[in-house]
């Protein structure tokens, strides 16, 4: 596996313990907390809500990672020319990731039932809006947790494996806001990505590969919550 940057080369200045403290800290606690607030009820967001909070969390990231590798000093894009085995790497990554995500979407736990049939797109404008949301989090997220997390971590731990654990299990709490399960699942699929990096040493392929999970998991989880919907609105009806 191949690192983005070398760890040797990477001198964490002021601001990359800050990304570190944010990132690797204070974004999971917060993941935490709002997980909390879901499960007692406090807390209930709209679609709508969640893809503008999610939209404007990816523009935040994209900004911070680029102030803080512009002052550590590293390049996060190297010269990428694509190969049949990149994308054969980047297919295969995709089908895997694929297959048990669909599968937990039978949905047999409750908890991630209720949260990802709140995310899931229902409408046209919602699918769009989904659309670009996973075009954003394709970028920002691997540009953020396989990118400028990784290679940080990296240069304090001087291993590849253990910097993408963490790395991994970072992704998996800020996304709990879907559930336990979920977050054991999002970062599994944070690893998968990072393997994609480290197989072809660059962040390109695996934010396509993460973008288009993310499309195709939305389109088949929102086109079955409206058939769901639908069914229940017309059981109602008929009950009525």
């Amino acid at each position: 596996m191949r690192f983005l940057v070398d760890p040797a080369h990477v001198r964490l200045e002021p601001a990359g313990w800050l990304f570190l403290a944010i990132v690797g800290v204070l974004l999971p606690l917060g993941a935490l907390r709002q997980h909390r607030r879901l499960a007692t009820g406090i807390q209930r967001p709209t679609r709508g809500g969640i893809y503008a909070s999610a939209i404007m969390t990816h523009v935040v990231f994209v900004i911070m990672v680029w102030v803080v590798a512009r002052q550590e000093r590293l390049d996060l894009f190297q010269p990428y020319r694509p190969t049949t085995l990149h994308v054969a790497v980047g297919l295969l990554a995709l089908a895997i990731g694929l297959l048990p995500v669909l599968k937990r979407f039978a949905l047999d736990d409750p908890v991630s039932r209720e949260r990802v049939r709140l995310i899931a797109p229902r409408t046209p404008k919602e699918f769009g809006v989904f659309y670009l949301l996973s075009i954003t989090a394709g970028f920002a997220e691997e540009v953020t947790y396989r990118g400028l997390l990784f290679t940080l971590l990296a240069a304090l731990v001087r291993s590849w494996t253990i910097a993408a654990l963490i790395a991994a299990a970072v992704f998996g709490i800020v996304h709990l806001f879907q559930g336990w399960k979920a977050a054991g699942i999002a970062a599994l699929m944070g690893l998968r990505e990072q393997i994609v990096v480290g197989l072809t040493a660059t962040l390109l392929v695996a934010m396509a590969v993460h973008a288009l999970h993310d499309a195709i998991a939305g389109t088949i989880i929102g086109l079955r919550a409206r058939r769901e919907d639908l069914t229940e609105a017309e059981t109602s009806h008929a009950i009525a």
